[in-house]
C-alpha cells in the first residue's frame, strides 16, 4: 500500500493542518507527504514549530522557499508544495514564523503540515516540558518512531533519555503510554504512529504485541519511499 494515500484518506480535511512529532524520519515523511499531495491536486505548505534542515541543504522538493514576509504576497492557485520558515543564519536552522501568520496561510492552502518537535535525528524522543509544539490549528497528528533504534541503549538512540536500557517490547510500551512519550501532544481520535525504518525491520510480531491506544492508526513503513508495509490495528 502507499503510505502517503492512506494518510492522507485519514488526516485529510477541507483545510488540514498536519503536525509530525516523534524522531526518526520527521522530515523526510514531512517532504513525501507534501510531495503525495500536491501530485494528488493539492496547494501545500511545509513549516515548522522547532527548527528544520535549510531548504538549501536538504531537497524538500519544493515548488517555492519562502523565508520572510514575501511568503504573503504569494497567492497559489494550482497544485504545488512551498516551504516557509525563518532563515537563522547563526545555526543555518531554520526555524519557527510567528504564528499569527497561520490565520492568513491556512485560508490559503488545502493543507499545511508542520514539523513540531526535534530529536536531533535519533529515532526516539523523550519529551520535555516545552515540546513538541502543536499549534490550536493542528487537525491530525502523526507521531514517528525509528525502528532502527530498538535493540540498543536508550542513551544511544533516544533523545531525552540518558538511561542505559535496553529499547525492548517493555520499553516499547512506556514509551507508547508515558505521558512525555512518543504520543505526548497528538490529537486523540485523529493521529496516527508511523514506524518507519520497516524495509529493515524483520520482528513485527514484537509491534503487534504492543499496548496501543484505541483511538490511533497504526502501522510500519518507508517514509523514503513511501511504503506502507502492515498495519497494527
Amino acid at each position: 500500500m502507499d503510505l502517503y494515500e492512506v494518510l492522507s484518506r485519514k488526516a485529510c480535511t477541507e483545510k488540514t493542518f498536519i503536525s509530525i512529532t516523534g524522531g526518526g524520519g520527521k522530515t523526510t515523511l514531512m517532504t513525501e507527504f507534501a510531495s503525495y499531495l500536491r501530485s494528488s491536486g493539492k496547494r501545500v505548505l511545509m513549516t515548522t514549530t522547532t527548527k528544520i534542515m535549510s531548504p538549501y541543504l536538504h531537497d524538500y522538493k519544493t515548488d517555492g522557499i519562502f523565508s520572510d514576509d514575501s511568503v504573503l504576497s504569494f497567492a497559489p492557485e494550482c497544485p504545488c508544495s512551498v516551504i516557509y520558515a525563518l532563515e537563522d543564519k547563526e545555526t543555518g536552522k531554520w526555524r519557527c514564523p510567528p504564528v499569527e501568520i497561520f490565520d492568513v496561510l491556512i485560508k490559503r492552502y488545502d493543507a499545511i503540515i508542520c514539523e513540531a518537535d526535534g530529536s536531533r535525528r535519533l529515532p526516539f524522543k523523550i519529551h520535555a516540558q516545552r515540546d513538541p509544539v502543536i499549534l490550536p490549528f493542528t487537525t491530525y497528528t502523526v507521531s514517528v518512531m525509528g525502528l532502527w533504534g530498538i535493540g540498543h541503549e536508550a542513551r544511544e538512540v533516544a533523545f531525552g533519555d540518558d538511561r542505559n536500557v535496553v529499547v525492548d517490547r517493555s520499553y516499547l510500551n512506556w514509551y507508547l503510554n508515558d505521558p512525555e512519550g512518543l504520543l505526548k501532544g497528538s490529537l486523540k481520535g485523529s493521529r496516527a504512529i508511523v514506524f518507519n525504518g520497516a524495509e529493515d525491520f524483520k520482528d513485527t510480531g514484537m509491534l503487534r504485541g504492543l499496548d496501543y491506544p484505541q483511538d490511533v492508526y497504526v502501522c510500519t513503513a518507508s517514509a523514503r519511499e513511501g511504503i506502507l508495509y502492515e498495519e497494527l490495528n
